[in-house]
């Protein structure tokens, strides 16, 4: 019996060092020079997905949540670098259209329900880079949802953000998302000369 209570507490121990190991820590991206914080406001870092290795182009993920939101950031060039700076480029005008085209295809594919553009397209600061912006509505696993998709180039890449929250928890995520878009933006202010 002692050594089952011991092998028991042993296991713990491990997995709760395992736990430990994988708790969020900042990350830096070296191509884009940003260090992205472990934590913004209640939105926790959980995952830093590297595409590269299998998909050339595809630059990386990194994924923010909490229960009721998932804030996104992708920093990628489609193999076709350097992306033109702002939100003006034809480039940065097609790869907008084409995440907007993802998502439709998404409600045809039945992943997506009832997908409602309430803003399709606009250009809009977040602090002083400019993105494209579209927000929209949607219904997935029953659940209606708001999400933002913002859109620009970014030191020779890619710079996408899709925030997606529980319409249900707009009160409380809104908050969230306000500090998510300050903090990027505070992220991308040019350093002083």
């Amino acid at each position: 019996m002692r050594k089952i209570w011991g092998l028991t507490a042993i296991v713990t121990v491990l997995a709760l060092l395992i736990a430990i190991s994988a708790a969020a820590e900042p990350y830096r991206h070296q191509k884009a020079g940003l260090l992205f914080p472990d934590a913004i406001a209640a939105l926790k870092l959980v995952r830093v997905t590297d595409y590269e290795p299998l998909y050339a182009g595809l630059g990386t993920g990194i994924s923010y949540r909490t229960e009721a939101m998932r804030a996104d950031i992708f920093l990628y060039d489609l193999t076709q670098g350097p992306v033109p700076e702002g939100a003006s480029s034809p480039a940065a005008g097609k790869e907008f259209e084409q995440a907007l085209t993802d998502i439709v295809a998404m409600e045809k594919q039945g992943t997506y329900k009832s997908v409602s553009f309430l803003v399709r397209k606009e250009t809009v600061p977040v602090g002083r880079v400019k993105y494209l912006h579209s927000l929209l509505t949607y219904e997935q696993n029953n659940i209606k949802l708001i999400s933002h998709l913002y859109l620009t180039g970014y030191r020779g890449l890619f710079m996408k953000l899709r925030i997606t929250y529980f319409a249900s928890a707009r009160e409380t995520e809104e908050a969230n998302y306000r500090a998510f878009l300050s903090t990027i933006a505070e992220m991308t202010r040019p350093s002083p000369k």
